[in-house]
């Protein structure tokens, strides 16, 4: 059986590289050579994780955001051919479930055990993947495409939940710039008329969404609520995405809300929520926390990025310069998306 370098999580709290068989694909998948596979701020939470922190045990391959060249099928698969380029969900499902058949497979509970979150993902020369899971590429290369796989497709999921608050007299805040961000920004731009605030601690990446469309760029901290407050007339914003999710941000998105405001909790920070009545959130809000978004979505996605509406900023490493893009991930010295290249090492 043929090898294949991949970067796993080994053991809890400890990544490294190791050599794997090539998998082969079952009935109804799809075996893809991975051209590009994303760096997202979910790795370095899955690297770091303490012993029993996830519902899956170690060993596995990193890497959620994928896309790249059809290189196998499966029995009873006929929406692809060898050769063709895909980009695959970020999320797994069963496509049976309850949720899936009323087209919410971002909610089936499979979704947490996906592909680089349990089970073997993109950092790797070959990923398998459910032909169901798959969006096809017309025009975008598989590289400068992968982090619409989460990144891209996250972002345009919390927005689609907020849209029907979004008329052209209100404003959203988007709480954190970073990659996934970012993509909100540029989807509230794209789609709505709304006033779009993005309180970020980071001032290049104010500047950078201030470049994406944002109407104003406010530091995150304690005066953010007030910063709002003042840019709404004392209103607060009529929908918040956070896509940090640590308490201090939790905190803000809930003071900053308008009533009947839709809050979506997005970041992953381990923090809990805390309600007070008639405080925070205002009355009549609504808070939901969001996972992800549908294959559906990824299609429009995909469509909106291929018609050249949406910018997309990657930086490439190569294969074997994935801790070091980890090590500026954690730094928060990236602006854009980090994409690793499976095929392509320093030393080649």
């Amino acid at each position: 059986m043929s090898q294949m370098n991949a970067y796993r999580i080994v053991d809890w709290g400890k990544g490294a590289y190791e050599s794997v068989p090539v998998p082969e694909p079952r009935a109804g998948e799809v075996l893809v050579e991975v051209e590009g596979a994303g760096l997202c701020a979910s790795d370095l939470h899955f690297l770091h994780l303490p012993e029993g922190g996830w519902g899956s045990a170690p060993p596995w391959t990193l890497g959620h955001e994928n896309a790249g060249l059809v290189a196998a099928l499966g029995d009873h698969t006929s929406r692809f051919a060898v050769g063709d380029a895909v980009i695959a969900t970020g999320i797994r499902s069963c496509g049976s479930c309850r949720y899936c058949v009323r087209g919410h497979d971002n909610l089936c509970g499979m979704a947490t055990g996906g592909r680089g979150a349990g089970i073997d993902g993109g950092f790797a020369q070959y990923v398998i993947v459910p032909e169901r899971e798959l969006v096809r590429l017309t025009t975008l290369a598989p590289r400068e495409a992968a982090p619409l796989a989460d990144a891209g497709h996250t972002s345009y999921g919390a927005v689609a939940h907020v849209l029907d608050r979004l008329t052209p007299d209100a404003t959203a805040l988007v709480i954190g710039a970073g990659g996934v961000g970012s993509y909100a920004v540029q989807y509230l731009k794209l789609l709505t008329a709304a006033q779009v605030v993005v309180a970020e601690v980071s001032a290049p990446r104010r500047a950078y969404v201030t470049e994406l469309g944002a109407d104003a760029a406010i530091e995150s901290g304690p005066s953010t609520v007030e910063a709002v407050r003042d840019l709404t007339g004392g209103r607060g914003a009529d929908a918040v995405i956070d896509f940090v999710g640590n308490a201090a941000s939790i905190q803000t998105a809930l003071e900053s809300a308008a009533p009947l405001a839709r809050i979506a909790l997005v970041g992953v920070g381990d923090a809990d929520v805390r309600l007070s009545w008639a405080k925070a959130p205002a009355i009549g809000a609504e808070v939901s926390w969001r996972m992800g978004a549908t294959i559906g979505q990824l299609e429009e996605v995909v469509s909106i990025a291929e018609r050249g509406l949406l910018r997309i900023d990657n930086e490439y490493f190569a294969f074997d310069q994935i801790e070091h893009a980890m090590e500026l991930l954690g730094a928060g010295e990236l602006t854009g998306r980090a994409v690793i290249e499976p095929g392509r090492t320093t030393t080649a």
